[in-house]
């Protein structure tokens, strides 16, 4: 009689594993060539696809175009929509989200100054250089002197509310009329004195405010910059301001650039380009002609 024979446990498999591992990985290779795959499109063969696809569904065969049938100004055309954008352009659209910014800074310095504004005793102006803010002199200081008047802390307080978290470079300006101090001695200086120490005394107002001293600057302007020529008393107050402005990151960039660029000129050394003195000589009609020229040929300014 036959009998079965008893199968020992040590002759069964233990490298069953590797057939379920080598399917796994026979997959996952398949995964990564099907992602490859997709991933480089031709775009001819995807148009021709996805038009095949729609007049299949819409039951209109025989419709769709082959590759070759698209002109070369199409795929000139094509190809122009994927160039990147020209770096003016870039510039252009970062200026113009940076002038947006300051207008809105501008809007909420003109918010909180509203008191103020509508007596006309603050102007606030958007201008290339960024937003100016005109303060009548006499609102801040006490008859032609460095002492703050009463207001004085309530606008400085108001306007450093909404510029300490700005990290934008602050300018301070101070100006004067052309009749101040007039009939006194050194009437010039002490305009250039005056406006010069009133813009640091809002400058440090302005760091115990809160604001970076490294933002700011305090410049003194004395008469030079009016903004009325008349010699009434509304102009008068209207020349003896206080200016704040609060520079876009274009025209700050500018002064940063500025100061970087400057370069170094040692003493003793002799102009390379400067004209001999016989050179200067026998050229002199001839300049004398080109200036003839050149203010016949030039309009004059009004």
């Amino acid at each position: 009689m036959y009998r079965r024979q008893k199968l020992d446990e040590d002759d069964e498999s233990h490298e069953r594993w590797l057939i379920s591992y080598a399917d796994f990985i026979t997959l996952l290779f398949a995964f990564f060539v099907v992602m490859y795959a997709t991933s480089t499109i031709n775009l001819n063969k995807y148009r021709a696809l996805s038009s095949a696809v729609v007049t299949a569904f819409q039951g209109k065969p025989g419709q769709t175009d082959a590759p070759e049938a698209q002109t070369q100004a199409t795929l000139q055309n094509q190809s122009s929509v994927l160039k990147p954008l020209p770096l003016s352009y870039l510039y252009q659209e970062k200026k113009l989200r940076d002038q947006e910014k300051v207008r809105a800074i501008g809007q909420q310095v003109a918010n909180a100054l509203t008191p103020w504004i509508e007596q006309k005793l603050i102007t606030v102006y958007q201008s290339e250089l960024g937003i100016e803010v005109d303060i009548q002199s006499n609102l801040l200081f006490n008859n032609n002197q460095t002492s703050y008047s009463a207001q004085a802390p309530a606008i400085l307080n108001a306007l450093s509310a909404q510029l300490k978290n700005e990290y934008r470079t602050i300018q301070v300006e101070g100006h004067s009329d052309k009749q101040l101090f007039s009939g006194q001695a050194d009437a010039e200086t002490k305009r250039w004195e005056l406006t010069a120490a009133q813009a640091a005394h809002i400058t440090a107002s302005l760091v115990a405010q809160g604001i970076a001293s490294k933002q700011l600057t305090a410049i003194g302007m004395a008469e030079t910059k009016p903004v009325s020529s008349s010699d009434n008393a509304l102009a008068q107050a209207m020349n003896t301001r206080m200016t704040i402005r609060i520079l876009t990151a274009e025209s700050s960039a500018q002064q940063t650039s500025n100061v970087a660029n400057r370069q170094e000129i040692q003493a003793g050394a002799v102009d390379a380009t400067s004209p001999s003195t016989d050179a200067a000589s026998s050229s002199a009609p001839a300049q004398e002609t080109s200036q003839e020229t050149t203010s016949a040929a030039t309009p004059s300014i009004r």
